[in-house]
Protein backbone atom coordinates (compact mmCIF):
# COMPACT_ATOMS: atom_id res chain seq x y z
CA UNK A 1 0.00 0.00 0.00
CA UNK A 2 1.15 3.61 -0.62
CA UNK A 3 2.07 5.83 1.74
CA UNK A 4 -0.43 8.25 2.84
CA UNK A 5 0.68 11.88 1.42
CA UNK A 6 -1.44 13.37 4.20
CA UNK A 7 0.76 11.82 7.05
CA UNK A 8 4.10 12.76 5.21
CA UNK A 9 3.09 16.57 4.45
CA UNK A 10 1.97 16.75 8.02
CA UNK A 11 4.70 14.52 9.84
CA UNK A 12 4.13 11.01 11.14
CA UNK A 13 3.20 12.42 14.74
CA UNK A 14 1.35 15.09 15.95
CA UNK A 15 3.48 17.85 17.52
CA UNK A 16 4.45 18.47 20.96
CA UNK A 17 2.07 19.33 23.59
CA UNK A 18 3.25 22.85 23.21
CA UNK A 19 2.89 23.28 19.82
CA UNK A 20 0.93 22.79 17.02
CA UNK A 21 -1.59 20.08 16.49
CA UNK A 22 -0.77 18.36 13.23
CA UNK A 23 -3.36 15.20 12.29
CA UNK A 24 -6.07 16.37 10.33
CA UNK A 25 -8.73 13.69 9.41
CA UNK A 26 -6.07 11.10 9.27
CA UNK A 27 -5.78 8.62 11.54
CA UNK A 28 -4.90 9.15 14.89
CA UNK A 29 -1.71 6.78 15.96
CA UNK A 30 -2.22 4.63 18.69
CA UNK A 31 1.08 6.24 20.79
CA UNK A 32 -1.12 9.40 20.55
CA UNK A 33 -4.57 8.78 21.76
CA UNK A 34 -3.74 9.76 24.98
CA UNK A 35 -7.21 11.16 26.08
CA UNK A 36 -9.87 10.26 28.65
CA UNK A 37 -13.57 10.12 28.42
CA UNK A 38 -13.44 12.41 31.11
CA UNK A 39 -11.71 15.00 29.31
CA UNK A 40 -14.40 14.20 26.46
CA UNK A 41 -17.22 15.72 29.03
CA UNK A 42 -14.54 18.57 30.42
CA UNK A 43 -14.46 19.84 26.58
CA UNK A 44 -18.23 19.41 26.60
CA UNK A 45 -19.29 21.42 29.45
CA UNK A 46 -16.24 23.91 29.09
CA UNK A 47 -17.77 24.67 25.81
CA UNK A 48 -21.14 25.62 26.79
CA UNK A 49 -20.86 27.98 29.75
CA UNK A 50 -21.18 30.89 27.43
CA UNK A 51 -23.60 32.97 27.02
CA UNK A 52 -24.67 31.11 23.62
CA UNK A 53 -25.76 28.11 25.44
CA UNK A 54 -27.27 30.04 28.54
CA UNK A 55 -29.38 31.98 25.73
CA UNK A 56 -30.95 28.75 24.92
CA UNK A 57 -33.08 28.73 28.14
CA UNK A 58 -34.33 32.54 27.12
CA UNK A 59 -35.64 31.14 23.46
CA UNK A 60 -37.51 28.26 25.24
CA UNK A 61 -39.10 31.10 27.09
CA UNK A 62 -40.04 33.03 24.40
CA UNK A 63 -42.54 29.99 23.29
CA UNK A 64 -44.81 31.08 25.76
CA UNK A 65 -44.31 28.12 28.90
CA UNK A 66 -43.69 28.30 32.18
CA UNK A 67 -40.47 28.63 33.82
CA UNK A 68 -40.45 24.81 34.76
CA UNK A 69 -42.16 23.72 31.38
CA UNK A 70 -39.47 25.15 29.42
CA UNK A 71 -36.66 23.47 31.50
CA UNK A 72 -38.34 20.25 31.67
CA UNK A 73 -38.52 20.32 27.78
CA UNK A 74 -35.49 21.61 27.05
CA UNK A 75 -33.90 18.12 29.00
CA UNK A 76 -36.46 16.08 27.42
CA UNK A 77 -35.64 16.90 24.16
CA UNK A 78 -31.97 16.63 24.58
CA UNK A 79 -32.37 13.04 25.99
CA UNK A 80 -33.86 12.51 23.15
CA UNK A 81 -31.10 14.33 20.88
CA UNK A 82 -28.71 11.73 23.01
CA UNK A 83 -30.20 8.67 21.78
CA UNK A 84 -28.48 9.90 18.51
CA UNK A 85 -25.35 11.02 19.85
CA UNK A 86 -23.98 8.29 21.70
CA UNK A 87 -23.45 6.45 18.66
CA UNK A 88 -21.76 9.36 17.13
CA UNK A 89 -19.72 9.87 20.61
CA UNK A 90 -18.14 6.05 20.05
CA UNK A 91 -17.41 6.51 16.50
CA UNK A 92 -14.09 8.98 16.70
CA UNK A 93 -12.98 6.25 19.04
CA UNK A 94 -13.49 3.15 17.00
CA UNK A 95 -12.71 5.01 13.97
CA UNK A 96 -9.31 6.94 14.93
CA UNK A 97 -10.90 10.14 13.34
CA UNK A 98 -13.61 12.34 12.81
CA UNK A 99 -17.29 11.38 12.54
CA UNK A 100 -17.30 12.82 9.24
CA UNK A 101 -14.52 10.83 8.15
CA UNK A 102 -15.87 7.51 9.81
CA UNK A 103 -18.97 8.09 8.79
CA UNK A 104 -17.46 6.80 5.08
CA UNK A 105 -18.05 3.14 6.69
CA UNK A 106 -21.82 3.94 6.33
CA UNK A 107 -21.91 6.11 3.26
CA UNK A 108 -19.22 5.16 1.25
CA UNK A 109 -15.11 6.71 1.48
CA UNK A 110 -16.40 9.70 -1.24
CA UNK A 111 -20.39 9.53 0.56
CA UNK A 112 -18.90 10.71 4.01
CA UNK A 113 -18.63 14.44 2.44
CA UNK A 114 -22.02 14.68 3.17
CA UNK A 115 -21.26 14.63 7.35
CA UNK A 116 -18.04 17.04 6.28
CA UNK A 117 -20.66 19.15 3.99
CA UNK A 118 -23.49 19.35 7.17
CA UNK A 119 -20.63 19.70 9.59
CA UNK A 120 -19.00 22.74 8.01
CA UNK A 121 -22.05 24.33 7.53
CA UNK A 122 -23.53 23.54 11.38
CA UNK A 123 -20.11 24.29 12.71
CA UNK A 124 -20.35 28.38 10.70
CA UNK A 125 -23.99 29.01 11.91
CA UNK A 126 -23.03 27.84 16.06
CA UNK A 127 -19.80 30.03 15.47
CA UNK A 128 -22.06 33.04 13.96
CA UNK A 129 -24.88 32.80 16.99
CA UNK A 130 -21.65 32.34 19.79
CA UNK A 131 -19.75 35.44 18.59
CA UNK A 132 -22.60 37.56 18.31
CA UNK A 133 -24.13 37.02 21.74
CA UNK A 134 -20.93 36.88 23.45
CA UNK A 135 -19.72 40.44 21.64
CA UNK A 136 -23.05 41.92 22.26
CA UNK A 137 -22.96 41.07 25.70
CA UNK A 138 -19.67 42.55 26.05
CA UNK A 139 -20.52 45.97 23.96
CA UNK A 140 -23.35 46.09 26.45
CA UNK A 141 -21.41 45.70 29.93
CA UNK A 142 -18.16 48.27 28.64
CA UNK A 143 -21.17 50.85 28.11
CA UNK A 144 -22.96 50.14 31.45
CA UNK A 145 -19.33 49.96 33.48
CA UNK A 146 -17.16 51.87 31.09
CA UNK A 147 -19.30 54.49 29.48
CA UNK A 148 -18.37 53.49 25.76
CA UNK A 149 -20.86 53.85 23.15
CA UNK A 150 -22.85 50.93 22.12
CA UNK A 151 -21.98 51.40 18.22
CA UNK A 152 -21.17 49.15 15.01
CA UNK A 153 -17.26 49.89 15.65
CA UNK A 154 -17.57 48.87 19.19
CA UNK A 155 -19.82 46.07 18.22
CA UNK A 156 -16.98 44.99 15.46
CA UNK A 157 -13.94 45.15 17.83
CA UNK A 158 -15.86 42.88 20.37
CA UNK A 159 -16.90 40.42 17.51
CA UNK A 160 -13.10 40.44 16.29
CA UNK A 161 -11.57 39.76 19.94
CA UNK A 162 -13.87 36.78 20.65
CA UNK A 163 -13.03 35.34 17.11
CA UNK A 164 -9.29 36.15 17.13
CA UNK A 165 -8.99 34.20 20.35
CA UNK A 166 -11.23 31.63 19.32
CA UNK A 167 -9.22 30.84 15.91
CA UNK A 168 -6.18 30.77 17.66
CA UNK A 169 -7.10 28.32 20.35
CA UNK A 170 -8.56 26.58 17.18
CA UNK A 171 -5.34 26.67 15.14
CA UNK A 172 -3.17 25.27 18.23
CA UNK A 173 -5.49 22.28 18.05
CA UNK A 174 -6.52 19.49 20.40
CA UNK A 175 -4.20 19.73 23.12
CA UNK A 176 -5.15 23.77 23.69
CA UNK A 177 -8.86 23.08 23.33
CA UNK A 178 -8.65 20.84 26.16
CA UNK A 179 -6.49 22.87 28.46
CA UNK A 180 -8.70 25.96 27.65
CA UNK A 181 -12.20 24.49 27.80
CA UNK A 182 -11.05 22.74 31.47
CA UNK A 183 -10.96 26.57 32.72
CA UNK A 184 -13.41 27.65 31.15
CA UNK A 185 -15.81 24.96 32.75
CA UNK A 186 -14.32 26.08 36.06
CA UNK A 187 -14.45 29.68 35.74
CA UNK A 188 -17.47 29.89 33.41
CA UNK A 189 -19.46 27.38 35.61
CA UNK A 190 -19.01 29.15 38.87
CA UNK A 191 -19.93 32.45 36.79
CA UNK A 192 -23.54 30.90 36.24
CA UNK A 193 -23.91 30.05 39.85
CA UNK A 194 -23.59 33.62 40.94
CA UNK A 195 -25.59 34.24 38.20
CA UNK A 196 -28.72 32.89 40.11
CA UNK A 197 -27.27 34.26 43.28
CA UNK A 198 -27.13 37.78 41.01
CA UNK A 199 -30.62 37.80 40.26
CA UNK A 200 -32.53 35.16 43.29
CA UNK A 201 -34.41 38.28 44.30
CA UNK A 202 -36.19 39.27 41.14
CA UNK A 203 -36.51 35.34 39.64
CA UNK A 204 -40.19 34.33 39.11
CA UNK A 205 -39.83 30.93 40.45
CA UNK A 206 -43.19 29.95 39.74
CA UNK A 207 -43.69 31.83 36.67
CA UNK A 208 -46.43 30.72 34.61
CA UNK A 209 -45.50 31.86 31.71
CA UNK A 210 -47.40 33.91 28.98
CA UNK A 211 -49.58 32.88 25.39
CA UNK A 212 -48.30 29.70 23.97
CA UNK A 213 -47.06 30.25 20.80
CA UNK A 214 -49.06 27.44 18.81
CA UNK A 215 -52.17 28.35 20.93
CA UNK A 216 -52.04 25.24 22.83
CA UNK A 217 -49.70 23.82 25.84
CA UNK A 218 -48.51 20.50 24.66
CA UNK A 219 -47.99 21.45 20.44
CA UNK A 220 -45.82 23.99 21.89
CA UNK A 221 -43.94 22.28 25.15
CA UNK A 222 -43.48 19.73 22.16
CA UNK A 223 -41.80 22.48 19.72
CA UNK A 224 -39.61 24.25 22.79
CA UNK A 225 -38.25 20.34 23.19
CA UNK A 226 -37.88 20.24 19.19
CA UNK A 227 -36.42 23.11 18.76
CA UNK A 228 -34.26 23.87 21.44
CA UNK A 229 -33.63 20.37 23.13
CA UNK A 230 -33.43 18.10 19.82
CA UNK A 231 -32.34 20.39 17.99
CA UNK A 232 -29.46 21.49 20.18
CA UNK A 233 -28.37 18.50 20.65
CA UNK A 234 -27.68 17.32 16.43
CA UNK A 235 -26.02 20.58 16.30
CA UNK A 236 -22.71 18.68 17.48
CA UNK A 237 -23.67 15.34 16.02
CA UNK A 238 -21.36 15.62 13.20
CA UNK A 239 -18.53 17.11 15.34
CA UNK A 240 -17.77 14.56 18.56
CA UNK A 241 -15.51 12.48 16.80
CA UNK A 242 -13.15 15.24 16.71
CA UNK A 243 -12.97 14.70 20.27
CA UNK A 244 -13.28 11.57 20.84
CA UNK A 245 -10.81 10.14 17.68
CA UNK A 246 -7.84 10.63 20.88
CA UNK A 247 -9.79 8.18 22.90
CA UNK A 248 -8.29 4.93 22.74
CA UNK A 249 -10.88 1.90 23.23
CA UNK A 250 -7.65 -0.13 24.32
CA UNK A 251 -7.70 2.16 26.96
CA UNK A 252 -11.46 2.90 27.60
CA UNK A 253 -14.41 1.00 27.96
CA UNK A 254 -17.10 1.84 25.27
CA UNK A 255 -19.53 2.03 28.64
CA UNK A 256 -17.44 4.15 29.84
CA UNK A 257 -17.39 6.61 27.23
CA UNK A 258 -21.15 5.98 26.47
CA UNK A 259 -21.57 7.07 30.40
CA UNK A 260 -19.52 9.92 31.32
CA UNK A 261 -19.82 11.43 27.48
CA UNK A 262 -23.56 11.24 27.86
CA UNK A 263 -23.59 12.87 31.26
CA UNK A 264 -21.21 15.53 30.10
CA UNK A 265 -23.42 16.26 27.18
CA UNK A 266 -26.68 16.25 28.99
CA UNK A 267 -25.13 18.77 31.67
CA UNK A 268 -23.28 21.13 29.03
CA UNK A 269 -27.03 21.36 27.71
CA UNK A 270 -29.59 21.23 30.11
CA UNK A 271 -27.97 23.12 33.23
CA UNK A 272 -26.92 26.39 31.55
CA UNK A 273 -30.17 26.33 29.74
CA UNK A 274 -32.06 26.03 33.07
CA UNK A 275 -30.43 28.76 34.12
CA UNK A 276 -30.99 30.82 31.11
CA UNK A 277 -34.76 30.40 31.62
CA UNK A 278 -34.63 31.26 35.08
CA UNK A 279 -32.60 34.50 35.10
CA UNK A 280 -34.77 35.50 32.44
CA UNK A 281 -38.00 35.80 34.33
CA UNK A 282 -36.35 38.28 36.15
CA UNK A 283 -35.32 41.20 33.14
CA UNK A 284 -36.91 44.04 32.74
CA UNK A 285 -37.74 43.35 28.76
CA UNK A 286 -38.36 39.65 28.39
CA UNK A 287 -38.26 40.38 24.68
CA UNK A 288 -35.07 41.93 24.42
CA UNK A 289 -32.52 39.69 23.20
CA UNK A 290 -30.94 37.53 25.99
CA UNK A 291 -27.45 39.18 26.29
CA UNK A 292 -28.51 42.70 26.54
CA UNK A 293 -31.13 42.21 29.23
CA UNK A 294 -28.35 39.91 31.33
CA UNK A 295 -25.70 43.30 30.96
CA UNK A 296 -28.30 46.01 31.84
CA UNK A 297 -30.41 43.96 34.70
CA UNK A 298 -27.57 42.56 36.59
CA UNK A 299 -26.59 43.69 39.76
CA UNK A 300 -23.43 46.07 39.69
CA UNK A 301 -20.88 43.22 41.17
CA UNK A 302 -22.30 40.92 38.44
CA UNK A 303 -21.76 42.75 35.84
CA UNK A 304 -18.00 43.75 36.34
CA UNK A 305 -17.95 39.89 36.18
CA UNK A 306 -20.41 39.39 33.03
CA UNK A 307 -17.04 40.72 30.75
CA UNK A 308 -15.17 37.65 31.35
CA UNK A 309 -18.10 35.30 30.81
CA UNK A 310 -19.21 37.40 28.08
CA UNK A 311 -16.38 37.78 25.67
CA UNK A 312 -13.76 34.85 26.39
CA UNK A 313 -16.83 32.86 27.67
CA UNK A 314 -17.77 32.70 24.56
CA UNK A 315 -14.41 31.57 23.53
CA UNK A 316 -15.05 27.88 24.35
CA UNK A 317 -17.80 26.65 22.16
CA UNK A 318 -16.29 29.59 19.30
CA UNK A 319 -12.93 27.75 19.57
CA UNK A 320 -14.56 23.91 19.21
CA UNK A 321 -16.77 24.68 16.47
CA UNK A 322 -14.05 26.25 14.43
CA UNK A 323 -11.78 23.17 15.45
CA UNK A 324 -14.13 20.62 13.51
CA UNK A 325 -15.38 23.04 11.20
CA UNK A 326 -11.20 23.12 9.85
CA UNK A 327 -11.74 19.40 10.09
CA UNK A 328 -14.59 19.24 8.14
CA UNK A 329 -12.82 21.70 5.42
CA UNK A 330 -9.71 19.06 5.64
CA UNK A 331 -11.86 16.23 4.43
CA UNK A 332 -13.69 18.29 1.66
CA UNK A 333 -10.24 19.94 0.25
CA UNK A 334 -8.09 16.82 1.53
CA UNK A 335 -4.45 18.56 0.45
CA UNK A 336 -5.32 21.21 2.70
CA UNK A 337 -4.05 20.81 6.04
CA UNK A 338 -5.94 21.24 9.20
CA UNK A 339 -4.42 25.54 10.14
CA UNK A 340 -5.05 26.45 6.98
CA UNK A 341 -8.30 25.02 6.78
CA UNK A 342 -9.34 26.33 9.66
CA UNK A 343 -7.69 30.16 9.04
CA UNK A 344 -10.17 29.99 6.29
CA UNK A 345 -12.94 28.85 8.39
CA UNK A 346 -12.30 31.58 10.68
CA UNK A 347 -12.05 34.17 8.23
CA UNK A 348 -15.28 32.94 6.73
CA UNK A 349 -17.14 32.91 10.19
CA UNK A 350 -15.91 36.38 10.88
CA UNK A 351 -17.69 37.45 7.32
CA UNK A 352 -20.61 35.48 7.95
CA UNK A 353 -21.09 37.37 11.39
CA UNK A 354 -20.61 41.33 9.86
CA UNK A 355 -23.17 40.15 7.36
CA UNK A 356 -25.88 38.91 9.92
CA UNK A 357 -25.53 41.76 12.37
CA UNK A 358 -26.55 44.13 9.20
CA UNK A 359 -29.08 41.81 8.43
CA UNK A 360 -32.73 42.40 10.27
CA UNK A 361 -34.24 39.75 12.63
CA UNK A 362 -30.53 38.13 12.62
CA UNK A 363 -31.51 35.68 16.17
CA UNK A 364 -34.59 34.80 14.20
CA UNK A 365 -32.52 33.98 10.87
CA UNK A 366 -29.37 32.06 13.35
CA UNK A 367 -32.36 30.11 14.71
CA UNK A 368 -34.08 29.33 11.68
CA UNK A 369 -30.51 27.90 9.96
CA UNK A 370 -29.35 25.63 12.76
CA UNK A 371 -33.61 24.10 12.31
CA UNK A 372 -32.78 23.64 8.72
CA UNK A 373 -29.39 22.21 9.50
CA UNK A 374 -30.88 20.04 11.68
CA UNK A 375 -33.13 18.37 9.22
CA UNK A 376 -30.31 17.08 7.38
CA UNK A 377 -27.81 15.98 10.49
CA UNK A 378 -30.98 13.87 11.73
CA UNK A 379 -31.85 11.60 9.22
CA UNK A 380 -27.27 11.19 8.82
CA UNK A 381 -27.10 10.40 12.55
CA UNK A 382 -29.56 8.27 12.20
CA UNK A 383 -28.15 6.13 9.21
CA UNK A 384 -24.49 6.38 10.75
CA UNK A 385 -26.12 4.95 14.29
CA UNK A 386 -27.90 2.03 12.78
CA UNK A 387 -25.12 0.95 11.00
CA UNK A 388 -22.78 1.27 14.28
CA UNK A 389 -25.34 -0.67 15.86
CA UNK A 390 -25.08 -3.58 13.02
CA UNK A 391 -21.28 -3.35 13.15
CA UNK A 392 -21.02 -3.61 16.27
CA UNK A 393 -18.71 -0.30 16.13
CA UNK A 394 -15.85 -2.29 14.24
CA UNK A 395 -14.00 -0.67 11.61
CA UNK A 396 -11.42 -0.81 9.56
CA UNK A 397 -9.37 2.28 10.15
CA UNK A 398 -6.65 1.98 6.95
CA UNK A 399 -9.89 1.46 4.65
CA UNK A 400 -11.18 4.72 5.68
CA UNK A 401 -8.47 6.80 4.96
CA UNK A 402 -8.85 5.84 0.94
CA UNK A 403 -10.22 9.14 -0.08
CA UNK A 404 -7.49 11.02 1.30
CA UNK A 405 -5.25 9.38 -0.18
CA UNK A 406 -6.40 9.95 -3.40
CA UNK A 407 -7.23 5.74 -3.71
CA UNK A 408 -9.88 3.80 -4.61
CA UNK A 409 -11.34 0.44 -3.56
CA UNK A 410 -11.10 -0.80 -0.01
CA UNK A 411 -14.32 -2.27 2.07
CA UNK A 412 -16.22 0.48 2.13
CA UNK A 413 -15.62 2.00 -1.38
CA UNK A 414 -19.16 0.32 -2.55
CA UNK A 415 -20.25 1.47 -5.94
CA UNK A 416 -18.07 4.79 -7.06
CA UNK A 417 -17.09 5.26 -3.43
CA UNK A 418 -20.57 6.22 -2.33
CA UNK A 419 -23.50 3.95 -0.90
CA UNK A 420 -26.31 4.69 -2.42
CA UNK A 421 -29.21 2.85 -0.10
CA UNK A 422 -27.74 5.22 2.10
CA UNK A 423 -27.73 8.33 0.71
CA UNK A 424 -30.92 7.62 -0.55
CA UNK A 425 -32.33 7.23 3.24
CA UNK A 426 -30.47 10.68 4.17
CA UNK A 427 -32.04 12.59 1.20
CA UNK A 428 -35.37 11.14 1.46
CA UNK A 429 -35.43 11.19 5.03
CA UNK A 430 -33.98 15.07 4.58
CA UNK A 431 -36.77 16.17 2.31
CA UNK A 432 -39.80 14.85 4.35
CA UNK A 433 -38.02 16.77 7.31
CA UNK A 434 -38.39 19.68 5.63
CA UNK A 435 -41.74 19.43 4.17
CA UNK A 436 -42.50 19.29 7.78
CA UNK A 437 -40.67 22.06 9.38
CA UNK A 438 -41.60 24.70 11.37
CA UNK A 439 -39.53 28.32 12.41
CA UNK A 440 -40.35 31.70 13.53
CA UNK A 441 -39.31 32.76 9.78
CA UNK A 442 -41.08 30.30 7.68
CA UNK A 443 -42.54 26.37 7.82
CA UNK A 444 -42.38 23.84 5.26
CA UNK A 445 -45.90 23.05 3.42
CA UNK A 446 -47.20 19.84 5.66
CA UNK A 447 -45.84 21.73 9.03
CA UNK A 448 -49.73 20.82 9.77
CA UNK A 449 -49.47 17.49 9.54
CA UNK A 450 -49.98 16.54 13.02
CA UNK A 451 -51.88 19.18 14.48
CA UNK A 452 -49.35 22.00 14.49
CA UNK A 453 -47.05 19.91 16.55
CA UNK A 454 -43.50 20.13 15.59
CA UNK A 455 -42.63 16.46 14.12
CA UNK A 456 -40.44 17.07 11.00
CA UNK A 457 -37.40 15.65 12.95
CA UNK A 458 -38.98 12.47 14.16
CA UNK A 459 -40.54 12.02 10.64
CA UNK A 460 -36.99 12.38 8.70
CA UNK A 461 -35.50 10.44 11.27
CA UNK A 462 -37.78 7.63 11.49
CA UNK A 463 -38.15 7.72 7.40
CA UNK A 464 -34.66 7.43 6.97
CA UNK A 465 -34.39 4.41 9.34
CA UNK A 466 -36.79 2.65 7.67
CA UNK A 467 -35.32 2.55 4.18
CA UNK A 468 -31.72 2.63 5.07
CA UNK A 469 -32.78 -0.37 7.37
CA UNK A 470 -33.02 -3.26 4.88
CA UNK A 471 -29.92 -2.42 2.98
CA UNK A 472 -27.91 -1.94 6.51
CA UNK A 473 -26.47 -5.43 7.35
CA UNK A 474 -22.88 -5.83 7.98
CA UNK A 475 -20.83 -5.30 4.47
CA UNK A 476 -17.55 -5.99 3.62
CA UNK A 477 -17.10 -5.61 0.01
CA UNK A 478 -12.75 -6.67 -1.03
CA UNK A 479 -10.03 -4.77 -0.66
CA UNK A 480 -8.19 -6.04 -3.49
CA UNK A 481 -10.09 -3.12 -5.65
CA UNK A 482 -7.57 -0.79 -7.40
CA UNK A 483 -4.75 0.94 -5.45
Amino acid sequence: MSADPRALREGAVDAAPSGIERHGVDRIPDAERTSTPTTFAVIFVGTSVGLGAVAFGWVGMSFGLGVWDTIAAIAAGTVVGQVLLVPLILLGSRAATNDATASGATFGVRGRLIGSAIGLLTCLVSVALTVWTSGSAGVTVAGRLLGLPDSAAAQGVSYAVVAAISIAVAIWGFRWLVRSTTILAIIGGLLLILMVIAFAGSIQWGYPGSEPVLGSYWPTWLLVATTVGVSGALVVCTILGGWTRYVSPERHSTSALAWIGSVGVFIGFVVPAAIGALVSTAFTDPTAPFAVSLAADSPSWYAVLLLPLAVPGGVGLTASSLYSAGLDLDALVVRMSRPTATVIIGVLAVVLIYIGVAAPNVADSIGAALLVLAEFSAPWAVVVGINFLRTGGHYDADDLQVFNRGETGGRYWYTGGWNWAATLAWAVGSVVGLLMIQTLLFTGPLSDIAGGVDISLLAGAVVAALIYLPFSAPRHAPTDAHR
